[in-house]
């Protein structure tokens, strides 16, 4: 088989530095106020995704690479926002040659530093490589039937019961110093700080297994560009997460300094994600050589709303819920807000708690009925092979549904953030903020998503349809990089702080960085059009 063209360029240089820059800025927002764990990596799962997605499609919907369908930009922002669901805080201390057992009595028990490389390099491969995962599945060449799904499935979840078995069975193989340690691990009352490095040591174990059970399937399935990308993201974030020691070391290169070296780390951090994804993609989606181009072509003919895009409908009725239950468990942050009528008041708690289900069933529905009113229609006509690939109405509706999700959890955790820092008090606590804000942004996520999915229902896009289906992607990514931006700075604060202030200008050369790659990227793409469309007339 002939070799991919090699373009270091465009394949290597410069979507790594996208991707870093992005991740410089995305990643150090995640320890900002509002953004937490899950909705910290949202956050930059977004990002990466828009910009993978942006650099790698072809205007006239030809998929000249593997892993340019419009549903990578929702799969990154789940894959890197469940990866996120979990904790660190409690191994940075190892490089200090410390394991606490109770932080607030100042109790702790010796340990080597080595701990603290091994433990940063177990999260670091999953918290990058499960995002990769969800990557990966948007690229397969071989069909994904549903036993295939199953099989997936059944690896990635067995794989994490798995670790969780050793985890639980064998302690000694897995928590720091438990056979020095073990009275104290069994006393957590008297050692609470345990208790949470217990809980934070289990949470990496068992997404560790997660990752490794949907590599492994990969594997055997024989989807080696698959694997590559999968185990390149994951090995090489695990490294650089490594190696940066959570900047711990810097406290002791400028002693006098008083920084925020922990955001230090988090930016650090978001570039080596940055990087791996760089790696990845010029390694696995540099343009598909013949043979592997003719192989895709092959299956064009039965590509439509089948089981794959049915799993992504689950995931996104999963975060509809999400939304739903939230506004549900924070039922009273409007009334104090607009100060509804007591009438009103006293049956709002109702309204959502029992007749909010009007609104999200139709959500749930949607899939099905989709797949019942077009497969059959697919099976019957062929698709014209020199069509683009795929049903052109769902991957419009993904990459709608990524970036609504992505961005609106976003901009309702950045608006709770600045909330937090300069209008929080008494009778406006930080709790406050977050029922409010779901009451509103959980109701426009349902019924956006609403809205797009009966335009996908009944006003679908041709199937045959030639040319570019996405003529303001341009713009899309504009709007990604202005929003997050946007929102970095306004958790950045106050900025009277010097230590809030420097991040706060950092975070604007990481933006020129950024806009320059989009724009020469869309600038290469408008240009070849137009050489094309010139050659045409000739």
């Amino acid at each position: 088989m002939k070799p991919a063209e090699r373009d270091l360029t465009h394949d290597l240089f410069l979507p790594t530095l996208l991707f870093a820059a992005l991740g410089g800025m995305t990643w150090a927002v995640r320890g900002c106020s509002g953004y937490g764990a899950t909705m910290g990596c949202i956050f930059a799962g977004v990002a990466w995704g828009a910009a993978w997605w942006f650099i790698a499609r072809e205007p006239n919907g030809e998929r000249t690479r593997r892993y340019s369908s419009g549903w990578i930009i929702l799969a990154l922002t789940v894959g890197i926002g469940l990866a996120g669901n979990r904790g660190w805080m409690q191994w940075p201390s190892f490089f200090d040659g410390r394991l606490y057992t109770n932080y607030a009595q100042g109790e702790w028990a010796p340990i080597s530093r080595s701990y603290g490389f091994v433990w940063l390099f177990l999260a670091g491969v999953p918290w990058a490589g499960i995002g990769a995962c969800m990557l990966a599945w948007c690229g397969s060449i071989r069909e994904t039937k549903a036993w295939h799904w199953a099989i997936r499935m059944a690896c990635g979840i067995g794989g994490a019961y798995l670790f969780h078995l050793f985890y639980v069975n064998c302690p000694g193989y897995v928590l720091p110093l438990y056979d020095t340690l073990e009275e104290q691990y069994h006393d957590f009352v008297a050692n609470p700080t345990l208790k949470r490095m217990d809980n934070d040591c289990w949470e990496a174990m068992i997404h560790l297994g997660l990752y490794l059970g949907f590599l492994l399937f990969e594997i055997g399935r024989r989807e080696w560009k698959n694997v590559t990308l999968i185990s390149t993201v994951g090995l090489l974030n695990g490294l650089g997460w490594s190696l940066c020691q959570n900047w711990k070391w810097a406290p002791r290169w400028w002693p006098e300094a008083k920084f925020n070296w922990w955001r230090c780390w988090e930016s650090s951090g978001g570039i080596s994600i940055g990087v791996a994804l760089g790696i990845a993609y010029f390694l696995t989606n540099r343009k598909m050589a013949p043979a592997e181009l003719a192989e895709t072509r092959s299956r064009r003919a039965i590509s439509g709303p089948n089981l794959q895009w049915l799993v992504a409908w689950l995931v996104v009725t999963s975060l509809l819920g999400w939304a739903f239950w939230e506004i549900a468990e924070n039922p009273t942050g409007i009334d104090q807000w607009i100060q509804l009528p007591a009438a009103l008041q006293r049956y709002w708690s109702t309204l959502v708690g029992r007749w909010g289900l009007v609104l999200f069933l139709p959500v749930m529905a949607f899939g099905p009925l989709y797949y019942l009113k077009r497969h059959h229609a697919y099976e019957a006509e062929p698709a014209d092979p020199s069509a683009a690939d795929g049903d052109p109405t769902l991957e419009r509706l993904a990459v709608y549904a990524g970036l609504l999700f992505g961005l609106a959890l976003s901009i309702r955790a950045g608006l709770k953030g600045w909330c937090n820092i300069y209008w929080i008090n008494e009778d406006h606590p930080e709790k406050y903020y977050n029922a409010l804000l779901w009451n509103y942004f959980g109701w426009g996520m349902i019924a956006l998503f609403l809205a797009m999915a009966c335009q996908a229902m009944f006003f679908p896009l041709p199937r045959d349809k030639v040319g570019d289906r996405f003529p303001n992607a341009y713009r899309l990514m504009w709007l990604v990089l202005i929003v997050q931006n946007v929102l970095a700075q306004l958790v950045t604060g106050p900025l009277t702080r010097w230590n809030e202030a420097a991040f706060s200008i950092y975070y604007v050369p990481l933006l020129a960085i950024s806009a320059v790659i989009v724009y020469h990227f869309e600038f290469r793409r408008v240009t070849s059009e137009k050489l094309m469309a010139a050659s045409a007339k000739r």
